[in-house]
C-alpha cells in the first residue's frame, strides 16, 4: 500500500507537472489524516525532487481545546520531522459575520488568505492541499444539489494557479492505511461526524444511503462523471476565448475604478447562448478578480440586455460592477459615478467632429437623392443605427453635437407629438448618471437625434428630399471603424 500510494502520487505530479526539481512548497497541515498524509508523502519525495517544505496550521478557534491540541500535534510531528512550521490563529465566527458568509466558507477563505501571504513572504512556488478521491466526489455531489452547470460537474482542478492537489487520485481508505502501515496518529475533528455542515451530511448520510440502495459507490460515479465533462469543459473553454476576443472591442484593467470591458452587443447576441453565456461569466471574472456571487439568474440578465440592445439599459451586479448597454456596445464597469464635462460642437457639413469629452467621433457627409435610396435600399435604417440621414433644406443655421441643456425637446419620428427631453430619458427608463453622456445633434433646443436612440419627425430625411447630410457616429475606442 505504501509504495502504491506513493506511485500513484508521483505519478500525478509527473503527468500533470504538479512540482519541478528544486520546487519550494508551503503545505496546509491541519493535524487530520488526509494533511498528515500529504506532509508525509512530501517528507518521502524530498530527496527526489530536492524539495523546501514549509508547513502552515490555521486555527480557525471554533472547537476550543480540541483545536488547541491540534495546533499542538502539527508543532510536534513537524518538530519531529525536522519541518519549518507556522502557525495563525483566525476568529472563524467573526469573519463569517463580517463576510456575510457561513462558518465553512470563512474557514476556507482565512486559510487560502493565510497560505498565499505565506507562500509570497517566503518567495515559494506552491501551496499544496490536501483534497483527495473522496473530497472531489463530494464536491460534485454539492455542485449538482446547487444546480451548478457544466464547471460545478468538473468538481476541482488537480492545479488550480499556484494550487496543487498531490492526493487528487487518493482515496481517504487508502490514506487512513498508508498512516496505519507508518504507525503514524493524526487528529479527528469532531465535527466531521455532526451533520450541521452540508458536505459532512453528503459524506455521513447521502453517500451511505446511494450505496446500501442503489449497490453502487458514488464516490467512483461522480469521478467518473467529472472525469467525461472534463474535455467537453475544456473545448468549450476554448472557443469561449477565441470569440470573447473576437467581440472584444476594448479592455482596460488595471485593479482601478476605471476598469472596464466593451463588447460588441451584436456580436455576442449571434452566438450561441452556451458561448455568450461563458463569455459574460469569463468578463465577469476578468473584472471581478475571481467568478463568485455571479449568478445564473445575472447572466441571462446581461444576454437579455444583448439581445435587445437598448441604449442605457443595464444591469447591477454584485461587488459594484454594472454591464450597460450603450449604443450597442455591453459595457462591464465598476459602479463609480464619474462627472462627465458638458460639451458642445459645431459640425460642418462635412468632416469629422470629434467629441474628446466622451470619446468619440461624427462624420458627417452631404449626398444626393440617388445615393440616399441606394443607401437605404441595401440597408432598413432602424432608429437605433448609429448612421442616420437629415434633409438639410430643413436645417436653418448652425447646428451642434453636445450634451443635454435644460429645455431641449423633441418630436420622435412617426410620433405626433413633441416631447420634453427629459421625459423621453425617464420613458426609456435612462439612468440619471447616464443622460449627460448621450451625445445629441440639435438645432437651438430643438433636438434632431438623440444619438443611436431616436431621431426627429422635423428633420428626418424623405424620400423627395434634395440635399440628405449624412450623420455617422462611431467610438473611438473601436479603432476608427464605423458602426452603421
Amino acid at each position: 500500500m505504501e509504495n502504491s500510494l506513493l506511485n500513484k502520487v508521483r505519478k500525478d505530479i509527473e503527468d500533470n507537472n504538479l512540482l519541478n526539481p528544486g520546487s519550494k512548497v508551503v503545505i496546509g497541515v491541519s493535524g487530520g489524516a488526509d494533511s498528515v498524509c500529504l506532509l508525509k508523502v512530501l517528507i518521502e519525495l524530498r530527496q527526489e525532487y530536492d524539495l523546501k517544505l514549509f508547513v502552515v496550521h490555521v486555527n480557525h478557534g471554533l472547537r476550543g481545546i480540541e483545536a488547541d491540541k491540534d495546533q499542538a500535534y502539527v508543532m510536534e510531528i513537524c518538530r519531529d520531522w525536522g519541518i519549518n512550521t507556522k502557525a495563525c490563529f483566525v476568529n472563524i465566527k467573526n469573519l463569517s459575520k463580517k463576510l456575510g458568509v457561513s462558518e465553512e466558507e470563512a474557514g476556507r477563505e482565512a486559510r487560502y488568505r493565510v497560505f498565499s501571504k505565506v507562500l509570497d513572504n517566503l518567495s515559494y512556488d506552491y501551496i499544496a492541499v490536501a483534497h483527495n478521491r473522496d473530497d472531489r466526489a463530494e464536491t460534485v455531489m454539492l455542485n449538482i444539489i446547487r444546480g451548478a452547470g457544466l464547471d460545478g460537474l468538473c468538481g476541482m482542478p488537480i492545479k488550480q494557479g499556484r494550487i496543487i492537489r498531490p492526493l487528487f487520485n487518493v482515496s481517504r481508505s487508502e490514506i487512513e492505511e498508508y498512516l496505519k502501515l507508518n504507525n503514524i496518529p493524526y487528529c479527528i475533528d469532531s465535527t466531521n461526524n455532526e451533520n450541521e455542515y452540508t458536505r459532512n451530511r453528503i459524506r455521513n448520510m447521502l453517500f451511505p444511503k446511494i450505496k446500501e440502495w442503489f449497490d453502487a459507490d458514488p464516490a467512483n460515479q461522480l469521478i467518473r462523471l467529472s472525469e467525461l465533462v472534463i474535455p467537453e469543459r475544456n473545448y468549450l473553454d476554448k472557443e469561449t476565448k477565441k470569440y470573447y476576443n473576437i467581440a472584444l472591442i476594448k479592455e482596460a484593467l488595471s485593479g482601478s475604478d476605471n476598469d472596464e470591458i466593451i463588447f460588441s452587443a451584436q456580436s455576442l447576441a449571434s452566438l450561441s447562448i452556451a458561448i455568450s453565456k461563458r463569455i459574460i461569466r469569463l468578463a465577469w471574472e476578468r473584472i471581478n478578480g475571481d467568478r463568485k456571487n455571479l449568478e445564473a439568474v445575472h447572466v441571462d440578465q446581461i444576454l437579455s440586455l444583448c439581445l435587445n440592445s437598448r441604449t442605457g439599459k443595464n444591469v447591477s451586479l454584485p461587488n459594484g460592477i454594472d454591464a450597460i448597454i450603450s449604443y450597442e456596445r455591453l459595457i462591464f464597469s465598476r459602479r463609480v459615478k464619474k462627472k462627465v464635462k458638458s460639451f458642445s460642437y459645431s459640425i460642418d457639413k462635412e468632416g469629422i467632429t470629434e467629441v474628446i469629452e466622451i470619446g468619440g467621433a461624427l462624420k458627417s457627409r452631404v449626398i444626393d437623392q440617388k445615393e440616399y435610396r441606394k443607401l437605404c435600399a441595401d440597408k432598413k435604417n432602424s432608429e437605433r443605427d448609429l448612421t442616420q440621414f437629415f434633409d438639410l433644406d430643413l436645417i436653418n443655421g448652425e447646428i451642434l453635437i453636445r450634451s443635454r441643456l435644460d429645455g431641449d425637446r423633441i418630436r420622435p419620428y412617426n410620433s405626433a407629438g413633441e416631447k420634453k427631453l427629459k421625459d423621453f430619458f425617464i420613458d426609456q427608463k435612462v439612468p440619471r448618471d447616464q443622460r449627460t453622456v448621450i451625445p445629441l445633434i440639435a438645432q437651438g433646443q430643438r433636438i434632431a437625434w438623440i444619438i443611436g436612440m431616436r431621431t426627429s419627425e422635423d428633420f428626418r430625411a424623405r424620400e423627395d428630399s434634395k440635399r440628405i447630410w449624412m450623420l455617422s457616429w462611431s467610438f473611438s475606442d473601436n479603432g476608427g471603424e464605423e458602426d452603421a
